[in-house]
């Protein structure tokens, strides 16, 4: 979660050549589990989902308050938490996906996740400020904490 605004940044240079999208996935600290201590201000503190409309509007409480431009798109992973399985998130993790394959996945956070590396790869695929078609996607799987 404490990645958010370096995340939106990334949104806001790179939206015009990469489609991004934000999956929010099970709770890693839930306040009736395992909790997080405080993050200051990108703390939040949601318990343990129970239905896919609790997990829903946790997920808008998170952009709510991080105010997520709108080229970022917001889904929540399904409660057989499929997409968490299937990209081995664990906390999170960043995927770029070009031409329906995985062109980079980054490293499991929080210790291993690196949007400089993100940033990086989108320079040198595509410049700055390329005006090319959106050819790919940026994918960021997160659980607050």
């Amino acid at each position: 979660i404490s990645h958010l605004p370096a995340f939106r940044q990334l949104v806001e240079d790179f939206s015009d050549v990469a489609d991004f999208l934000l999956v929010y996935i099970d709770e890693a600290h839930p306040s009736d589990g395992w909790v997080a201590p405080p993050m200051g201000q990108c703390s939040f503190s949601f318990q343990k989902h129970q239905n896919l409309e609790e997990r829903i509007g946790a997920a808008r409480q998170l952009i709510d308050h991080f105010s997520l431009p709108p080229q970022c798109q917001l889904v929540a992973d399904c409660m057989d938490n499929n997409a968490n399985i299937a990209y081995g998130v664990a906390n999170e993790r960043v995927c770029i996906v070009h031409q329906r394959k995985i062109a980079y996945l980054g490293g499991k956070g929080p210790f291993f996740y690196n949007l400089k590396d993100v940033r990086q790869w989108l320079e040198q695929s595509y410049g700055r400020r390329s005006l090319g078609p959106q050819v790919f996607m940026v994918c960021l799987y997160l659980i607050s904490q």
